[in-house]
């Protein structure tokens, strides 16, 4: 096989790292401009508060206030079909998450990252849209070192096309370190691929991804009736909306710690 071939082979299993953070800048680093907070409704436990965001250091501060609420910070712009790039890094203990086409309720696709004992960073979550979740692997910190253990076969149990493994995914994170995460959502069913540090995470086809919901699977009921409905999630966001960030409500957020996130850039792809 020729150089050249190995080149390219290597790129498309990657995701091609090189073409990392080639979208336009939607965080300048130093305000918040270009973002919102969720709006507040009657018993919600998303009303952000000032001080649930800040910019510090260049990057997108995510903290939990004393009061344990939650909180939703959404871009003012809203997109369709994109590439989605930053730097992400989290205090061990700290729920945040990556929403995809977002309404202004904080319903939306979530792409976890749950930076906690039993969490996983890279796969996703149906807030609002459903409750499905797929997460195959789950992350433990022993001794101080993260790592992540196998759980289950997405592909096999939920029809994932693809979901990195537990060693993968271990050989990939760097922890204590600023990681690359990589989101591509494209399509009305639709079809969203992760990749870190250029590793493909897990690839999805809406139209053929099913999969229990959280509360089923907590419970033990793997038999359970698919939670994902495409049409019910195309009728929610529309198939286009903000993206956002997550502080996660009640006590998954270790007091005093960040979710930070960073050169944040997404590339438009609905008229490619």
């Amino acid at each position: 096989m020729k150089v050249s071939t190995i080149v390219l082979s290597l790129a498309l299993a990657t995701g091609g790292l090189s073409a990392f953070g080639k979208g336009t800048l939607i965080f300048d680093g130093k305000s918040l401009d270009g973002w919102h907070h969720q709006e507040s409704f009657e018993n919600d436990k998303y009303a952000a508060q000032s001080g649930n965001f800040f910019a510090k250091d260049g990057a997108l501060h995510c903290f939990q206030l004393p009061d344990k609420k939650g909180a939703l910070l959404l871009s003012d712009g809203k997109y369709g079909d994109f590439e989605l790039t930053m730097e992400i890094k989290a205090d061990w203990g700290c729920d945040s998450g990556i929403f995809l086409r977002c309404n202004e309720k904080g319903q939306g696709i979530q792409i976890l990252n749950d930076y906690l004992k039993n969490g996983s960073v890279g796969f996703i979550f149906g807030q609002g849209t459903g409750g499905y979740i797929s997460r195959p692997i789950l992350l433990n910190e022993v001794d101080g070192v993260v790592k992540a253990k196998d759980v289950y076969d997405a592909v096999e149990k939920e029809g994932l096309i693809y979901a990195i493994d537990a060693k993968g995914w271990n050989k990939t994170w760097k922890v204590d370190d600023w990681n690359k995460i990589k989101i591509r959502c494209v399509g009305t069913a639709p079809h969203i691929t992760t990749w870190i540090n250029g590793v493909k995470i897990m690839e999805l086809d809406g139209s053929t991804y099913s999969a229990p919901s959280l509360r089923s699977k907590n419970s033990g009921n793997w038999d359970a009736k698919s939670a994902w409905d495409s049409e019910k999630v195309q009728a929610i966001t529309g198939n286009k909306g903000s993206i956002a960030f997550q502080v996660h409500p009640g006590g998954r957020w270790k007091k005093g710690g960040s979710s930070m996130y960073r050169n944040i850039r997404i590339k438009d792809l609905t008229t490619d």
